[in-house]
């Protein structure tokens, strides 16, 4: 084996340790905390979480839920503490965080939960495209209009988000470029040069037809 990298990084990641023993040529993709002292290329997740909640404060929703991602997983972690912290700094009490497995299945499942609550959310975010795409056919099987009645945010945005109606307003990265990042910083550890971190660009919001203001009285 050449080189090794880490993927999908969890908290308290037992690969990192293992590999810092070995001395195995590696390159986290993910942090910047938790891949000890092995080099890294990440993004700041919690910094698009925040631009995402403000822009939805301004467009007035006050009742914001995430869909999010396994609870176990580091990026998952840092976008759940961003978004307690910036739900607080604005003052959305009803803002509330539900676990799923990134599937459309349980996208679908978590949605169906959150739009049959007596007080349901105006906006709902979404750690994946695939669970927005499955929370907006579930929000369109209820009689619900999208954005009229509910904004939907997708994280990742794959071509599927402009392939529905309305489009999904979604944050959007440059996944090569990123991945392009993470293959030259293996092949220059393997070459026994020292690799610092990089922190690659955030992901962007990119509004389009699932976002607007709530209705009045919502």
């Amino acid at each position: 084996m050449d080189g090794v990298l880490v993927c999908d990084l969890r908290v308290n990641d037992h690969r990192v340790p293992v590999l810092e023993e070995l001395q195995l040529p590696a390159v986290v993709i993910g942090g910047p905390d938790g891949v000890g002292r092995l080099a890294s290329v990440w993004h700041d997740d919690a910094a698009a979480l925040v631009e995402t909640m403000e822009y939805l404060a301004a467009l007035g929703h006050r009742r914001v839920a995430r869909v999010a991602g396994l609870p176990d997983l580091l990026h998952t972690a840092v976008r759940t503490e961003a978004f307690g912290k910036v739900s607080q700094r604005l003052g959305l009490e009803q803002a509330v965080t539900v676990t799923a497995d990134y599937t459309g299945e349980e996208g679908a499942r978590a949605t169906r939960r959150l739009l049959s609550a007596a007080q349901r959310p105006t906006a709902i975010i979404y750690d994946n495209d695939v669970m927005a795409i499955a929370g907006l056919a579930v929000a369109q099987e209820m009689g619900l209009t999208v954005p009229g009645d509910l904004s939907l945010v997708a994280w990742d945005d794959s071509p599927l988000c402009q392939l529905v109606h309305p489009q999904l307003t979604a944050l959007t990265w440059d996944i090569p470029t990123y991945g392009g990042h993470a293959a030259r910083q293996l092949l220059a550890v393997i070459a026994g040069e020292q690799v610092p971190s990089i922190k690659a660009e955030a992901a962007r919001l990119a509004p389009r037809g699932s976002t607007a203001p709530p209705r009045a009285g919502r």
